[in-house]
């Protein structure tokens, strides 16, 4: 009878470890360089589910409506310096949308939005900044984590010429008051796979504010809008990179809106088909190196270690960009040439030996 018993007693444990409770750090955000496809469900037929521990929420319902494409690159390759903190920059699609977050031990923050946008057919800058940051986990986060976080987001004012007459510029201000609480463990299964996970519950309050500038008249004070709270649950899962579901609920108290997951983040970089010239000398290097190349082309250059780790990356501006290698240890060491649409236009190999 032991031989049964004992098989019985590793089948529970194992059981039990497969729906143990998880904890998110920063090292499950996603890096720069990492594509990922995010699925939106605009008329969602699943709900949040109950609460608490060991929990089974089942939404292999989800509808993929639309699909966006968030790429994770570095600061220096963004068009904004306000937000000089900021270690991750997500693009969205194509777009000249960024969002600017900054990972660290303790908590994921969002600073802010920097974005041109088409307003009556002109091309318009707008930057909005979170102030202080907007807190969208604290590391560690697990179950009954709870924190509250209260900020402000601003759009300075921003030109907007004679898009909207009698109006040449406008300035907007947000008061946001968040309370976040993870409130329940299990697994989740979406169309993507089943997984351990925690969730989140978010709700946010706004006071919106916006002004406008008139010629000679000066600034004149615009509506203030106090929105509905709103209410968000997110489920985290270890070594994905994003949040594998999101579910946005309405003042009525039902799900508006859903976006999910829909494949695993990969490297989103694709080979060129014609490439772009590159000399790079010294070669070996000792305190420096220069790359040449034609900036019309290329946008970034990234350099890797042995083991393909990303060791240094800057944005490429002129025909030739120096690199500082006085820090990097002896060896050999591989570089790429990105271009605009992040696709590889080159790759080559160079050596520190001091």
């Amino acid at each position: 009878m032991k031989k049964p018993l004992l098989l019985l007693t590793l089948f529970t444990v194992a059981a039990i470890s497969a729906s143990a409770q998880i904890t998110i750090n920063s090292t499950d955000v996603a890096t720069p360089l990492k594509t990922i496809l995010q699925a939106n469900d605009t008329m969602p037929t699943v709900v949040e589910g109950g609460a608490g521990i060991s929990q089974t929420w089942n939404m292999t319902g989800l509808n993929s409506h639309s699909i966006d494409t968030l790429h994770f690159i570095p600061y220096a390759w963004a068009p904004n310096a306000a937000f000089s903190s900021a270690n991750i920059v997500v693009q969205q699609n194509s777009s000249n949308i960024y969002s600017y977050l900054a990972n660290n031990t303790s908590q994921l923050s969002g600073l802010g939005i920097h974005a041109t946008i088409s307003v009556a057919g002109s091309p318009i800058t707008v930057t909005q900044i979170n102030s202080p940051v907007e807190k969208v986990a604290t590391f560690p986060f697990t179950y009954n984590t709870a924190y509250t976080n209260n900020f402000v987001t601003i759009t300075p004012a921003t030109y907007i010429g004679s898009a909207f007459p009698p109006a040449d510029s406008i300035r907007s201000r947000s008061t946001v008051h968040k309370t976040v609480l993870v409130d329940g463990w299990g697994t989740l299964t979406t169309p993507l796979g089943t997984y351990s996970v925690i969730r989140s519950k978010e709700t946010k309050v706004k006071h919106d504010t916006s002004d406008v500038h008139i010629g000679f008249i000066g600034w004149q004070n615009g509506a203030q809008i106090t929105s509905d709270s709103t209410t968000q649950y997110t489920y985290w899962a270890n070594s994905v990179g994003f949040p594998l579901v999101s579910l946005t609920k309405d003042s009525l108290g039902n799900v508006s809106s859903a976006t999910w997951l829909k494949a695993l983040p990969t490297v989103g970089i694709t080979e060129y088909t014609a490439p772009v010239e590159v000399n790079v000398y010294p070669n070996p290097a000792q305190n420096e190196i220069n790359v040449e190349t034609d900036p019309t082309r290329a946008y970034a250059l990234q350099i890797y270690d042995i083991m393909g780790r990303v060791v240094d990356a800057q944005t490429i501006t002129s025909t030739i960009s120096v690199i500082n290698t006085s820090a990097y240890a002896n060896g050999a060491y591989t570089f790429s040439i990105l271009g605009k649409d992040k696709s590889v236009l080159n790759r080559g190999k160079f050596t520190v030996a001091k």
